[in-house]
């Protein structure tokens, strides 16, 4: 996997939460399908937590739930 196809996991994910998909399992679903081929489940859970999430561009709510921190606002407008 790019840099490219992860930028666009990365901000796919981010536009999914900021409009209100905040549930993972819906946000790992919209994503496969909307990224393509190389959007699998693996490669998503590695942006959503091991990038997205340890660097405080998104934070838990609550079980399974999900919000945009204003870090992962900047994120968002950078990877536009």
């Amino acid at each position: 996997m790019n840099d490219r196809e992860r930028d666009i996991i990365r901000k796919t994910v981010l536009q999914l939460i900021m409009k209100g998909v905040v549930r993972w399992t819906n946000i790992e679903k919209l994503v496969c399908i909307s990224c393509g081929a190389f959007a699998t489940t693996n490669t998503i859970k590695r942006q959503f937590y091991g990038y997205l999430l340890a660097n405080g561009y998104i934070e838990r709510v609550s079980r399974g739930k999900y919000a945009v921190t204003e870090k992962g606002r900047k994120l968002y407008v950078a990877l536009s």
